[in-house]
């Protein structure tokens, strides 16, 4: 399959307040379709220990058109030393593409900030078939 023709997606950070019912952080994050072909969101999730929020599922599902973008918002446990870095913390997005299903993977990097606010930088993301580990979700 061609490079251009796979999902790509861009993603960054807008903003982080604590919550004040739940104590974590809610933050938001603009995804933008980079790709070729619409893209339909299923849903996200932060799996890292240090940097953690549950599945979102995206309800109703979002519909990308390429170069399009949409802002959402999740509630993200982190609670480390101002300082700490966080390597390898993930995305993982659970998109369809021409019908196909796909893991979109996006490494962060995690700093927290001298008032103990999570920062994000993207590092890396990948793209994989749903189905080529053997796991369909």
């Amino acid at each position: 399959m061609e490079r251009n023709s796979l999902p790509q997606i861009a993603l960054r950070q807008n903003t982080a307040e604590r919550d004040r019912i739940s104590g974590l952080w809610r933050m938001k994050w603009m995804v933008t379709n980079l790709g070729r072909y619409p893209l339909h969101l299923l849903s996200v999730r932060f799996p890292h220990r240090q940097f953690k929020a549950d599945e979102h599922v995206f309800e109703p599902l979002v519909d990308l058109k390429a170069n399009g973008d949409i802002q959402f918002e999740m509630l993200v446990q982190c609670d480390e030393s101002p300082g700490l870095v966080t390597e390898n913390a993930f995305a993982i997005f659970c998109v369809k593409s021409r019908r196909a299903p796909w893991r979109i993977f996006v490494r962060l990097k995690v700093v927290v900030t001298g008032d103990g606010k999570p920062e994000t930088t993207t590092e890396l993301i990948t793209t994989q078939k749903a189905g080529f580990s053997g796991v369909e979700s």
